[in-house]
């Protein structure tokens, strides 16, 4: 939800609720100032618009940037990834039962995510998972070696 904002005009009068928009188009107009108070709509603290760091950009005469700019939702592969990737390295004698699958998820949630870039994100934590899980799946078949040659007598 946008967040919005109440004024104190030159008139001495509160003016709102406005978006964040609205007030970078009052302070490019003059008609709000570094000196102007305001308050967000949801709390009862009205403070000098210069104190809130999303309008620092408009009163330097800069454009105006929301703060919180969503980005694309996670893809959920690339969780499912990575918390397969971390389960096969703690836990060494499942690594390749997880290991094998979060290199599969992995990739297919980064062929997903190149598919598409605007509605998915999450590549990092998807390279992360196929490198936890390839790295699992190394550390459970040198295990599993091991524990082989111990087995067989070969190792003492």
């Amino acid at each position: 939800m946008t967040p919005t904002y109440e004024i104190i005009g030159g008139d001495n009068r509160a003016h709102g609720p406005v978006t964040g928009e609205e007030v970078c188009q009052w302070i490019r107009e003059g008609r709000a100032s570094s000196h102007t108070m305001v308050r967000p709509s949801d709390t009862e603290v009205w403070r000098p618009l210069s104190i809130y760091p999303e309008f620092a950009g408009p009163l330097r005469g800069l454009p105006w940037i929301p703060l919180y700019q969503p980005g694309p939702k996670v893809h959920g592969l690339a969780v499912a990834s990575l918390v397969l990737g971390i389960v096969s390295l703690v836990i060494c004698w499942l690594g390749i039962l997880t290991a094998v699958p979060a290199a599969v998820c992995g990739h297919a949630a980064l062929r997903a995510i190149k598919a598409e870039p605007t509605e998915y994100g999450g590549g990092g934590m998807a390279i992360a998972g196929l490198i936890t899980g390839y790295i699992g799946l190394l550390v459970s078949g040198i295990s599993f070696i091991f524990i082989l040659l111990v087995w067989l007598g070969i190792i003492d």
